[in-house]
């Protein structure tokens, strides 16, 4: 009963009304200066209790319907919500299940051999270049870097048929993407960020390919001389098999001369 009436306060309000009401009615009619009370009769005094029981027990037979109705659109709704709750919390392990990770490892060409291979594609070599003749992505490396990256120097005329020889300020970085997670990765795209005109302009430097689990693509980056110097942003872009995609990131600071700095991949990104 206490917890009946716990879940319905507002019954007591009004069964007090209820009573007050009659009461309040009866004291006026006996000792107000009306002759209307004193002339009914147990007859009318009883077909006024009737209707008035009647519709008091209306009321509050309505006024349950209605608070029931409440409490169990409330709890409609509660269970509603668990369950959109619970909906998305499976959509989210499906999600991370499937999701791909892409670890990055940069490193130096420091045996100077790898420029003399030919890379079958999806790998192959990406030059970052300023010239526009310059061929971004290729499996075989451009020729006319050999020689500069074998010795580190480059032939330079200074005029009247004078030749001089500086150091080469270019990295050759072999660069090894690899599929970590258990699940395909789709149109996996590098891209690297540049200002052009005060505004950031992004580069894909190299056709999408699919990598499967623990699958790897080797794309050495080879920075021309004409490159700037600077801390590059580079995204590497791809789906899941059911064409969420996601972005992930990495930096590489390009400082010339056989010197550069390499912050680490980060986590993937949902971004749609």
């Amino acid at each position: 009963m206490r917890q009946f009436y716990k879940d319905n306060k507002w019954i007591i309000p009004i069964l007090t009304l209820i009573l007050f009401f009659p009461v309040c009615l009866n004291i006026f009619f006996i000792y107000g200066d009306l002759n209307t009370g004193k002339d009914l009769r147990n007859v009318e005094w009883l077909a006024f209790w009737g209707s008035y029981l009647g519709g008091a027990a209306t009321l509050i037979a309505v006024c349950l319907t209605l608070s029931q109705n409440m409490k169990f659109f409330k709890q409609n709704e509660k269970i509603f919500i668990q369950n959109q709750k619970s909906l998305i919390f499976q959509e989210e392990r499906s999600r991370i299940a499937l999701m791909p990770y892409i670890e990055v490892m940069v490193s130096l060409d420091e045996d100077m051999s790898l420029h003399k291979t030919k890379l079958h594609p999806p790998n192959g070599f990406i030059t970052l270049s300023n010239n526009n003749d310059n061929k971004r992505f290729s499996s075989n490396f451009p020729n006319k870097y050999h020689k500069s990256i074998e010795s580190g120097w480059i032939e330079e005329s200074i005029g009247n048929g004078v030749e001089s020889l500086r150091r080469a300020n270019h990295n050759f970085i072999r660069l090894v993407m690899t599929q970590k997670a258990p699940s395909l990765a789709r149109n996996i795209q590098l891209s690297v960020c540049v200002i052009e005109g005060g505004e950031e302009k992004r580069i894909y430097l190299h056709p999408p390919f699919v990598l499967a689990t623990m699958e790897k693509v080797k794309l050495p980056i080879f920075f021309d001389e004409n490159w700037g110097e600077g801390e590059y942003k580079f995204i590497v872009s791809f789906e899941d098999i059911e064409g969420r995609g996601y972005e992930q990131f990495f930096t590489i600071h390009h400082k010339k001369s056989l010197n550069y700095s390499f912050n680490a991949i980060s986590e993937p990104k949902l971004t749609n």
